[in-house]
C-alpha cells in the first residue's frame, strides 16, 4: 500500500462507523413505528491491489479498508410464508365468528324465553277456553296470546334480516378495502421499481407493502412471490407477484398483482351465490394487459442508394395458430424510389409511401385481413392478432428475400397474453371475504346446492325460525280446518271452521303464501270474529262439547317433524315409491292412499281405485292410468313408472316467490275398503329433488327454538377453538419474525457503544498515522546537520 494508503484506510473506517451509527439511530427512532423493519448496514472489505508477476512472497498484502454495499432490512421470507398463510384461517374464522355472534344476539336465551313463554301461556289460554267454550272473553284472551307470538316471531325474523343486511354491507365494504390495499400496493410498487432503477433501496417503502401483504392476506389466501424485471439497457430491478391460492388444491391461480399491473375484486352481478370476480390486469394508467393480443411490429424503413427506380417486392409473413401450427403468407407491394437519394425530404416521402403500399397489401390480403389488424406506426407498422390469450396468432418473422433493396432496421415480437380474469368460486379465496360470502348464502339443509348443506350461515338460521313458525301456523289451522280423518269442517257443517293464520295480507279463504316468521298473522276473520276456535269437530255438537280443544293442546305438547321440505321444495320434486310386490291374483279391485301436502303444508289424502293386474307390471300401468284420471291429482303432478316403482312429480309450473308447490309424501295401496293387504306392498317412498327430505328435528315446538339455539352455540363453539388455534399459532410466528426483524432496544444500544468505538479507533488510526507521517517528513534524516 501508498504511503498515504492508510489515511484512507482510516477514512473509510469512519465513514463506515458514523453510517452504521445512522442505521442504528434510524432503528431506535422507530422502534414503535408499526410494520418498521430492522435495517443493517452492508460492509465488505475493500481491496485494491492483486498478486502480480514480481509479487513476493516475503511480502504481506493488507487491504483498502471497509467499502459499503448499501443498508439492507433483516427478515425471513419462511416466516413471512408461514404467517399470512395462518392469518388467512385467523381472518377466515374471524369473521365467521363475527357473523354467528351477532345471530346469537338474536337467537338468544332472552328471546327463546320470551317464545317459549308465550307458547305456554297460549296452552294456558286454550285450557281455559275448554272449561268455557262460547265464551267470547277467554277466545279473545287466547287470540291475543296467539297475536303476541306472531309479534315474537315477526321481530325475530327482522332482527335476522337486520343482521343479514349489515353483514351483506360489511361483504361489501371488505371487497371495496381488498381493493384498495391491492391499489395501494401497486402504486407502491410503481414506487419501488422507480427507486431500484435509480439505485435507491426504498426499504420504508418496503416495510408499508409488508404491512399492506399482511392485510391482503386476511382477507383471501395469496402467494407472494419476488423476482426479477428487466426494464432494459441491462438494467434489473424487483418484481413482486401476488397470486390468489386455491384452497381445494393449494396452488396459485389468478394474478391480483404482477409488478405494476393489478386486478379488480368484484361482485358478479346478479349471482345469487356471490362470487367474486377477479378482473383482468391492468396497469396504473388502467390499460389492459392481461388477455391481450400478440403484436408484431416492423419499423425503420432503409433504402438501398443504389435504388434508382420503383419497384415491386414480396415480403413473407411466418405465423404460427393457437395449436402451434406454422404458416407463411406472401405479399406483394410496390417500393417508391426517391425521387434524390441526397435529398432527406425526398427519402422520407419515399419511405412513407412504401409503407403505406405495406400497409395496403396487409389490409387487403383475403388470409390475413381476417386474422389481423393493421396498425401504422411512424417509421413502420404493427399487426396485432384479433383472436386473444391463448387463442392469439403469433407472426414469428416478416422476411424480404435476399438481395432486397430495402430492409428494416427493427422486427419486434410482442407475445400474447393469457387472460386472468374469472370467478373466485368455492374452495378459492379462503378468507375473510370467502367466509363472510359463505354466511351469507349458506342455507344448511335448507340449501338446495348440495355443496352448502354443511355451511349453516344466516339463511339457515332465518329458515330455522320460519320452518318453526310455519309448523305452529299449519298445525294450528289443520285442527280448525279438519278432523282427525283429515275431513274439511266447513264441508260438514262445522260453524266457525277457517285458517286462523297465514302470510301477512293473505286471503284466508283461499291462502296461497307460505307461513314464514317474517309474516305470520292472525286471518282477518279469525280477528273479525267470522273465524273462531272450533272445540267439537261435531257438526252437531252441543254447545259444551271441547273434543277438539285436546287436539289444539297436543299441538304444543306433542312432538313434531321438521323437514327442509316445509318450507323450501321446487315444482319438479319427485316422489317416488318403493318396488311393487304382488302375490295377489289379477281382477281384484285396490285402493291407492296418495297423500300429498299442498302449498300452506296442510296434508291430504286423496283414494284412487283400480284392478289389479296379472303382474307386478300390469298392476302399476293400471294404477298409472287410475291417477292419470283423477282431477285433483293430474292438477299438480305427473305420473311415470320405471323399473317396479310409480313416480309422481310435481309440476305447479312457475311458482311465485314464497309459494310452495304441492308435493306427493307417500303411497299405499290397500283393499276396496281401504284396509292395509299384504298382496300388494309398495315399498318405502322418497322424496327427491334439491333438498333432503329427511327430518332437520324432531320434537315440540318448545324444544324446536332450543335445538335452534344449541346448533347456533355448537357451531360459535366450536369456530371459536378453531380460531383460537390459529390465533395462537399466528402470534407465535409473529413473535418469531418481530426477533428477527424488530427493533430490540438492547441490541441497538450494543451497536451504539460498538460502533461509536470503532469510530473513535478509526480517528485514533488517523491521528496515529498522521503524528508517524510528520515524524518521517520532519524529524527523518536531521541528524548530523
Amino acid at each position: 500500500m501508498a504511503t498515504f494508503g492508510e489515511f484512507t484506510v482510516a477514512r473509510l473506517g469512519m465513514i463506515a462507523s458514523q453510517m452504521a451509527l445512522n442505521v442504528t439511530g434510524q432503528n431506535i427512532s422507530n422502534i414503535n413505528t408499526p410494520g418498521y423493519t430492522r435495517q443493517q448496514l452492508d460492509q465488505y472489505s475493500f481491496i485494491t491491489n492483486s498478486s502480480g508477476l514480481y509479487h513476493s512472497s516475503s511480502s504481506a498484502s493488507v487491504g483498502s479498508g471497509v467499502m459499503l454495499a448499501g443498508v439492507s432490512q433483516l427478515r425471513d421470507p419462511y416466516l413471512d410464508i408461514r404467517f399470512r398463510k395462518e392469518m388467512s384461517s385467523v381472518g377466515s374464522t374471524d369473521a365467521t365468528l363475527n357473523v354467528l355472534d351477532q345471530v346469537q344476539s338474536v337467537i338468544n336465551n332472552v328471546n327463546k324465553e320470551g317464545i317459549v313463554t308465550q307458547l305456554q301461556d297460549l296452552f294456558s289460554r286454550i285450557s281455559e277456553l275448554g272449561s268455557h267454550v262460547g265464551e267470547q272473553e277467554f277466545e279473545t284472551l287466547m287470540r291475543e296470546s296467539a297475536q303476541d307470538i306472531c309479534t315474537l316471531l315477526n321481530a325475530s325474523a327482522s332482527k335476522l334480516q337486520q343482521v343479514y343486511d349489515n353483514i351483506l354491507q360489511q361483504y361489501n365494504e371488505n371487497v371495496q378495502d381488498a381493493n384498495n390495499v391491492l391499489t395501494k400496493i401497486q402504486e407502491l410498487n410503481e414506487q419501488i421499481r422507480i427507486a431500484d432503477i435509480n439505485g435507491d433501496s426504498a426499504l420504508e417503502l418496503r416495510d408499508q407493502r409488508n404491512t399492506l401483504i399482511d392485510t391482503l392476506s386476511e382477507y383471501m389466501k395469496i402467494d407472494v412471490t419476488y423476482g426479477k424485471e428487466d426494464v432494459g439497457a441491462g438494467v434489473e430491478v424487483e418484481k413482486l407477484t401476488i397470486k390468489l391460492v386455491d384452497n381445494t388444491t393449494g396452488k396459485p391461480g389468478q394474478m391480483l398483482i404482477d409488478g405494476i399491473n393489478r386486478a379488480d375484486i368484484s361482485l358478479v352481478d346478479g349471482d345469487p351465490d356471490m362470487f367474486l370476480n377477479i378482473s383482468e390486469l391492468h396497469d396504473p394508467d388502467g390499460i389492459q394487459t392481461s388477455n391481450t393480443s400478440s403484436r408484431f411490429t416492423l419499423s425503420g424503413l432503409y433504402f438501398d442508394k443504389a435504388l434508382a427506380a420503383n419497384y415491386q417486392e414480396t415480403i413473407t409473413v411466418n405465423y404460427t395458430d393457437a395449436a402451434g401450427n406454422k404458416n407463411s403468407v406472401d405479399l406483394m407491394f410496390n417500393v417508391i424510389a426517391p425521387t434524390d437519394p441526397n435529398d432527406q425530404n425526398a427519402v422520407e416521402a419515399a419511405r412513407a409511401a412504401t409503407i403505406q403500399n405495406l400497409q395496403t397489401a396487409l389490409e387487403q390480403n383475403a388470409t390475413l385481413k381476417d386474422r389481423f389488424t393493421v396498425i401504422p406506426t411512424n417509421t413502420g407498422v404493427s399487426l396485432v392478432s384479433q383472436q386473444q390469450g391463448a387463442d392469439a396468432l403469433n407472426i414469428t418473422s416478416m422476411e424480404l428475400p435476399a438481395g432486397s433493396q430495402i430492409s428494416f432496421t427493427s422486427q419486434k415480437a410482442t407475445a400474447a397474453v393469457l387472460s386472468n380474469e374469472g370467478a373466485i368460486t368455492d374452495g378459492m379465496g379462503y378468507g375473510a371475504l370467502e367466509s363472510t360470502r359463505q354466511m351469507l348464502v349458506g342455507s344448511g339443509e335448507f340449501s338446495t346446492d348440495a355443496a352448502y348443506r354443511s355451511i349453516r350461515g344466516i339463511p339457515y338460521y332465518m329458515r330455522s325460525l320460519d320452518m318453526l313458525a310455519n309448523k305452529f301456523a299449519t298445525e294450528m289451522n289443520r285442527v280448525n280446518t279438519t278432523n282427525a280423518n283429515g275431513e274439511s269442517l266447513a264441508d260438514l257443517g262445522v260453524e266457525g271452521a277457517g285458517n286462523l293464520f297465514v302470510a301477512d295480507g293473505d286471503d284466508p279463504d283461499n291462502p296461497t303464501k307460505l307461513i314464514t316468521a317474517s309474516n305470520i298473522s292472525l286471518s282477518d276473520k279469525w280477528q273479525t270474529g267470522e273465524t273462531t276456535i272450533v272445540p267439537s269437530t261435531k257438526p252437531d255438537a252441543v254447545s259444551s262439547e271441547n273434543d277438539n280443544i285436546n287436539r289444539f293442546q297436543n299441538i304444543l305438547n306433542e312432538a313434531h317433524n321438521y323437514q327442509a321440505t316445509d318450507i323450501v321444495r321446487q315444482d319438479d320434486t319427485p316422489f317416488t315409491s318403493g318396488k311393487l310386490e304382488q302375490t295377489g291374483a289379477a281382477g281384484q279391485n285396490l285402493q291407492a292412499q296418495i297423500t300429498y301436502i299442498d302449498s300452506m303444508n296442510q296434508k291430504h289424502t286423496v283414494t284412487v281405485n283400480f284392478a289389479s293386474g296379472a303382474d307386478a307390471d300390469a298392476t302399476l300401468a293400471n294404477l298409472q292410468t287410475a291417477i292419470g284420471g283423477n282431477p285433483n291429482l293430474t292438477q299438480f303432478a305427473t305420473v311415470t313408472v320405471n323399473d317396479g316403482a310409480i313416480t309422481m312429480t310435481a309440476n305447479d309450473g312457475d311458482i311465485e316467490n314464497g309459494v310452495l308447490c304441492s308435493l306427493v309424501t307417500d303411497i299405499q295401496i290397500t283393499d276396496d275398503q281401504g284396509a292395509a293387504t299384504d298382496a300388494f306392498k309398495m315399498g318405502a317412498g322418497r322424496i327427491g329433488g334439491a333438498v333432503a327430505s329427511s327430518n332437520i328435528y324432531q320434537g315440540n315446538l318448545e324444544s324446536c327454538y332450543s335445538n335452534m339455539e344449541g346448533v347456533l352455540g355448537s357451531h360459535i363453539n366450536t369456530t371459536s377453538t378453531i380460531y383460537e388455534t390459529y390465533a395462537t399459532a399466528a402470534d407465535e410466528i409473529n413473535t418469531s419474525r418481530d426477533s428477527v426483524s424488530g427493533v430490540d432496544l438492547n441490541d441497538e444500544g450494543i451497536n451504539l457503544l460498538q460502533y461509536q468505538k470503532s469510530f473513535a479507533a478509526a480517528c485514533r488510526l488517523m491521528t496515529a498515522l498522521d503524528e508517524a507521517m510528520d515524524k518521517v517528513i520532519n524529524g527523518m534524516g536531521i541528524v548530523g546537520r
